[in-house]
């Protein structure tokens, strides 16, 4: 936990007990035991009193989950620091998601750097975070309501989290349904592109924000590459890199011409949205994009000259492992893929 973060929410603890602890007396019911249940959860066990309504999210993974059930909630901190006061305009303000949201949001800070002070202010029956970011902040963020974290998982832990928050908001059944819609379409596009995966079945996964700086290779364990080998393709990488539990690790650009790719799916970033405008994927990509055709090894690769490396945003991917990120990057597969595939001159 960062000293800032910790000494903001002693200091607030000790100046708002009666906002932070004493929440309970100020509900407008009264609650018996038979109406509180004790939820486990990835960061502990929780005990959550009524059905939530007013609800905190902390980073696009659980905002994604939230809105998968048609949950809209109060507040949002994003993975970055995003340079609006308030989401007064989240269609335009939050990326990717923004557009599910129906109104207006309060900023809480940003999802490593959570903001206590802003959360009490919104008096939230839940807050919904992550055990990768706020499990050293768990006890306080439960000091201002019943707090739920979950794990970051690269291979559909989404799934039981989407059931576990689905019990708790009386969402079960909008849960299955998603689950449902979900595997339907992986299984529609895995059938769209059986001719893409039959022509180009090799495919590189790499991902970056500054080429110069440090290029970073995925396998099937990771996000992404799992979702490239359940629709058929092979996922490469050097035998001798050990891409870790979550399928990633660094690479050198040198090493790039010993694996025999069809194609390359790059994921790129820039962590300063400042000038993101309404080109958010443009603002992303843009100098990763004009590093790599400037750079003569990545334009030696085949898939280079054959025109086929695919850049898009690693928040979509990475950010979202949910249903909603599925669905854009299955949308991106196919653009790219099917284009590819019609093209006379492939």
């Amino acid at each position: 936990m960062s000293i800032v973060f910790q000494s903001l929410c002693l200091a607030l603890l000790i100046g708002a007990l009666t906002v932070a602890c004493g929440k309970a007396d100020n509900r407008p019911e009264a609650f018996t035991p038979s109406d509180c249940e004790r939820i486990k959860h990835d960061g502990g066990e929780t005990e959550i009193c009524g059905q939530p309504q007013t609800i905190v999210a902390i980073g696009p993974s659980v905002l994604e989950l939230l809105l998968a059930l048609d949950i809209q909630p109060v507040g949002y901190a994003d993975y970055y620091a995003l340079p609006f006061t308030d989401f007064d305009q989240p269609q335009s303000q939050i990326p990717y998601l923004g557009e599910r949201l129906k109104g207006q949001v309060k900023k809480v800070g940003t999802w490593n750097s959570p903001s206590l002070e802003a959360i009490l202010k919104l008096k939230p029956d839940l807050i919904v975070g992550s055990t990768l970011a706020h499990q050293g902040q768990y006890s306080l963020l439960s000091q201002a309501a019943p707090t739920l974290l979950f794990s970051y998982g690269v291979k559909e832990e989404w799934k039981a989290q989407l059931r576990r928050l689905a019990e708790v908001l009386g969402r079960t059944e909008k849960a299955e349904q998603v689950i449902v819609t979900h595997n339907q379409l992986v299984a529609e596009t895995r059938k769209q592109l059986q001719l893409a995966v039959q022509k180009y079945p090799q495919v590189l996964l790499l991902a970056s924000e500054q080429l110069d700086q440090e290029l970073a290779i995925e396998n099937s364990d990771s996000r992404c590459g799992g979702l490239l080998e359940n629709l058929g393709f092979r996922v490469l990488t050097p035998k001798n890199i050990d891409t870790g539990t979550r399928g990633v690790n660094n690479i050198s650009l040198e090493l790039l011409p010993e694996l025999k790719s069809d194609w390359i799916f790059f994921l790129a970033w820039n962590s300063d949205f400042s000038d993101a405008g309404s080109d958010l994927e443009g603002q992303q990509i843009s100098a990763v994009k004009q590093q790599w055709q400037k750079n003569a090894i990545a334009q030696s690769l085949p898939a280079s000259k054959s025109n086929q490396v695919y850049f898009h945003s690693a928040y979509v991917c990475r950010a979202l492992p949910g249903p909603i990120g599925t669905e854009l990057l299955l949308k991106q597969l196919q653009a790219d893929l099917l284009q590819a595939v019609n093209s006379p001159t492939q």
